[in-house]
C-alpha cells in the first residue's frame, strides 16, 4: 500500500471522520480540535470544503447522502492479499 503524504490540515481533518457513522458538515465542525485548527493559522469554511474534497479524491473518505444531507465516513484501507498473507 503506498505512503499518502498528507499535509497537517488533512491530516487534522481526517481524524476528525469516523470510520462506522456518516458525518454530516456540521458534525465536523462541532468534532473539529479548536486548538489543533488554531496552530494551522487563518481556517475558513471554503478551507474545510477543499480539503474534504481532497481527502475524498485521495479515496480516504467516501460521499453518501442521507435525507438529502451530504455526509462522508472514513474508508478502512486494505492491504493487498499478498502482504496480508506473508505478514504471518
Amino acid at each position: 500500500m503506498p505512503k499518502l503524504n498528507l499535509s497537517a490540515r488533512e491530516q487534522i481533518i481526517l481524524g476528525v471522520f469516523s470510520f462506522y457513522e456518516p458525518m454530516t458538515f456540521t458534525k465536523v465542525i462541532m468534532d473539529l480540535d479548536q486548538v489543533m485548527i488554531k496552530d494551522l493559522g487563518d481556517f475558513a469554511r471554503d478551507d474545510l470544503e477543499q480539503t474534504i474534497k481532497s481527502l475524498e479524491q485521495k479515496g480516504l473518505i467516501k460521499r453518501s447522502v442521507i435525507d438529502k444531507e451530504t455526509s462522508w465516513i472514513r474508508l478502512h484501507l486494505r492491504k493487498p492479499w499478498w502482504r496480508r498473507l506473508f505478514s504471518l
